[in-house]
């Protein structure tokens, strides 16, 4: 008899079948164009680079998803009697992303800081990493000691490594691509292969955060679905 797979694990395993699909559609998109030239329909709808797509709506729901589940294990914690104002917080920021992700609010911080400070290089497309960065860093330290720390081994490292891969992802392939920036060819195969990875990484590591939570949820907050209930 095969083990039971828990809501975390379908879950996560979902999500990676999603994002394979996204990645295949996005590079079908990439060879399209490449082969001719065409820049609307498919492209337009499947490209990780370009915005109000599919991959677009799927960051978003994902990223709306880690308010939701962030929210509602501040109440479970509240009625657990155990601290919750720093999951509410982290919940909020969540949310903040995933309205970015819907808006662009970091693309237009970033078109007016190079022109206001005339950023080119490796800030030619990130110089939104600054504001942002300086923000991160701050969030960090205090979350770290103040929300990692009294958390699970195992949670920990889920969390940290989950924000790691999809930091790295929006940071520092954004930070690349400015290095190998071509303002002839805005298009090129450089470009598209690392905003390939950048969107890869920021799914796979919100997908990974998901699976935490849930996972943070079950294990630690005992609170579980039966997904094999029978019903009469």
């Amino acid at each position: 008899m095969r083990p039971q797979k828990s809501i975390p694990q379908i879950t996560l395993k979902l999500l990676l079948i999603c994002i394979f699909m996204l990645l295949l559609g996005n590079i079908y998109s990439i060879i399209n164009y490449n082969t001719t030239g065409n820049t609307k329909g498919l492209f337009k709808l499947l490209n990780f680079d370009l915005e109000n797509n599919i991959p677009t709506y799927y960051s978003i729901v994902t990223l709306f998803l880690c308010f939701i589940l962030l929210l509602f294990t501040s109440y479970i914690r509240k009625k657990m009697g155990l601290s919750y104002y720093l999951w509410i917080g982290l919940s909020l920021c969540f949310l903040y992303i995933s309205f970015d992700e819907c808006i662009q609010i970091h693309e237009r911080v970033a078109f007016f800081l190079k022109n206001k400070f005339e950023l080119s290089g490796i800030f030619h497309y990130a110089s939104w990493a600054i504001p942002y960065g300086i923000l991160l860093l701050g969030f960090s330290v205090i979350y770290y000691f103040k929300f990692l720390r009294p958390l699970s081994k195992k949670t920990q490292r889920l969390f940290l490594l989950s924000g790691f891969i999809y930091v790295g992802g929006a940071v520092g392939f954004e930070l690349l691509a400015g290095v190998f920036h071509n303002p002839l060819n805005e298009m090129n195969n450089t470009i598209s292969i690392l905003y390939t990875f950048e969107e890869l990484l920021e799914m796979i590591g919100i997908a990974l955060f998901i699976y935490a939570l849930l996972l943070y949820i079950e294990e630690e907050l005992k609170i579980t679905i039966d997904t094999h209930k029978k019903t009469a």
